[in-house]
């Protein structure tokens, strides 16, 4: 499937709607309005087909200095009903790009970040599945009876896998996936809880572990629902960033009131996923990060909620990483320099 085309004026600020659920469609056209409006900055192409065809666009932002720049990486939308993270991805894309030629944006520190790194960003990781969450058809009505096959755990609403079954964020090859069992399993496809039956079995998955092969970026943040709460080190690969991961973490977590997992110890539960493909294969650093509070129950919160609840508190989280990463960086830089 295309991206739409649409015409745009060129002197407005595109709207994020924080009270709206974000269809795939609507993030499309989202994603067609900031290349109208920003271009000066932004570059988006299609980054690969998800299962059902359907695109999966990747947005740079970058400046035109021809100095060589560090990578990094946000993702949203890995798993499907998590769509509060897609939500989160492409609005702060919007406000540092509208940031970037506007002194009045929400990020003053926008040009002088540029000034170190190119951002990629990955709203919509998972199209597929936020179409079976939000029962959205359209575009995949040839697929229905494929889905309907799949055992389903709880209300489509509850769905968080891909279009065949298998939970991305499960299926990635770091070295762990036939440990890999977690706390959910099914053997076979499922909404929820199927890791699949080999690594990057999954069209999503091959295509962003590809990606991040290619270029192997410094820090990639993984935004999913819920929780509060980083994910951000396991006992297989703690020890190589020598204290920069806790350091790094440790202040955002302090910054915008998130609670710090311990170290994952057993990759049988943490295993598989982007963050640990991350961490393991291109020995940089990758972290979970689990936006808006727990509230015992599997639904996400109603979408009116997202800004109380996400982006209040949560919208400095990238460029806190990004400062933070700057100001601590060049007394680890060896350890990017040993492969």
């Amino acid at each position: 499937m295309a991206l739409p085309l649409m015409a745009l004026s060129q002197n407005r600020k595109l709207t994020i709607q924080d009270s709206a659920r974000y269809s795939v469609s609507m993030i499309y056209e989202s994603v067609v309005d900031m290349i109208y409006l920003y271009e000066d900055f932004l570059e988006v192409s299609v980054l690969g087909y998800s299962e059902f065809g359907q695109a999966i666009p990747i947005l740079k932002i970058t400046d035109t200095s021809s100095k060589a720049k560090m990578p990094i990486l946000l993702v949203g939308n890995l798993h499907a009903r998590e769509f509060f993270s897609s939500k989160f991805v492409l609005k702060f894309c919007n406000e540092f790009l509208f940031s970037l030629a506007n002194s009045n944006g929400v990020y003053p520190s926008a040009n002088k970040i540029l000034e170190t790194y190119d951002l990629y960003l990955i709203p919509l990781a998972n199209p597929d599945g936020l179409k079976i969450a939000q029962e959205d058809w359209s575009g995949i009505e040839i697929y229905k009876k494929e889905v309907d096959s799949i055992k389903r755990i709880g209300p489509y609403s509850d769905w968080k896998a891909n279009g065949i079954g298998i939970d991305l964020n499960n299926n990635f090859d770091d070295g762990n996936f036939e440990v890999k069992h977690g706390h959910l399993f099914e053997e076979t496809p499922a909404s929820q809880g199927h890791k699949g039956d080999y690594p990057c079995q999954a069209n999503e998955v091959r295509i962003l572990q590809d990606f991040v092969d290619s270029i192997v970026p410094l820090l990639t943040l993984s935004f999913h629902t819920k929780g509060d709460v980083l994910f951000w080190a396991d006992k297989g690969t703690h020890a190589q960033f020598e204290g920069l991961d806790t350091k790094l973490n440790t202040r955002i977590a302090n910054k915008c009131g998130f609670k710090m997992a311990k170290v994952s110890r057993n990759p049988r539960e943490y295993g598989a996923g982007l963050e640990n493909y991350i961490r393991a294969k291109t020995r940089r650093i990758g972290v979970c990060v689990e936006l808006s509070p727990p509230n015992d129950l599997v639904a996400q919160h109603p979408s009116h909620m997202f800004k109380t609840l996400v982006w209040d508190k949560c919208r400095d989280m990238p460029i806190l990483y990004l400062e933070e990463l700057s100001r601590l960086y060049p007394s680890y830089r060896y350890l990017f320099l040993k492969d």
